[in-house]
């Protein structure tokens, strides 16, 4: 076999894995929308507390199925660099927001209700835990076996991203939704976090540290809320 006939089969081999693998990647993330907007339909459930619930599941299942997972999940042997991330992207966000704020000026975000409080500690503590299981330790793997190491993260975190839309058939035929960068930049940024140390916690932490911002931007000057809308959902 020629040198050029063997190029020309191997581009189109790679062809037909990228198009499978955006295929699989799609139909993830419709099916986790579906699979949100049943439980909201049945369970009479917020979609935040729909998502929440759905990724419990499927990160026990994920525990239970994968070893790599439940080696992932313990907390001894993590190196402290791990566990830095997070806290400077939530440092760098508290000196960000003192730029451009007023002296003495209060606090411009104060809780509503029960309902937000509770929304906000989820936010921040099962809801990352249980999306690192979902995708970082369950899809992306899952992927990169039709993708490969390089090009795996990449579609996990669009279907990540597209899963922060409710990418129902309905809302994909009516073209509503996208793929929002905040969520994309985050999941590639865990994917690394967890390819380097194969710890689950550090990203979880990462990941909590990244939803923290928008609340200390809220508090402590709005303005930056506005300015970095595009990051947040």
């Amino acid at each position: 076999m020629s040198a050029s006939v063997r190029d020309m089969l191997d581009a189109q081999a790679g062809l037909s894995t990228l198009f499978v693998s955006v295929l699989l990647a799609l139909a993830f993330a419709v099916g986790l929308g579906e699979f949100y907007s049943y439980m909201v339909q049945g369970l009479h459930v917020k979609p935040w507390q729909a998502g929440l619930l759905a990724h419990i599941a499927i990160g026990i299942l994920v525990y239970l199925i994968r070893k790599p997972a439940r080696v992932g999940f313990l907390l001894r042997g993590t190196p402290l660099v791990a566990w830095l991330p997070g806290p400077l992207i939530l440092l760098g966000a508290y000196v960000l927001s003192l730029w451009g704020r007023q002296p003495m000026q209060a606090p411009a975000y104060s809780l509503t209700g029960s309902s937000e409080a509770i929304y906000i500690l989820a936010s921040l503590t099962l809801i990352p835990l249980a999306e690192e299981m979902v995708f970082r330790m369950g899809l992306t793997p899952f992927l990169s076996r039709f993708a490969g190491d390089r090009w795996g993260p990449w579609y996990s975190a669009m279907v990540f991203s597209v899963a922060h839309t409710h990418p129902t058939w309905d809302r994909v035929l009516g073209l509503k939704i996208g793929l929002p960068i905040g969520p994309f930049i985050l999941a590639i940024c865990c994917d690394i976090i967890v390819r380097r140390w194969r710890r689950v916690w550090p990203a979880a932490l990462f990941h909590s540290c990244c939803n923290a911002t928008v609340y200390v931007f809220a508090w402590l000057n709005p303005s930056w809320v506005s300015k970095l809308n595009g990051l947040y959902m």
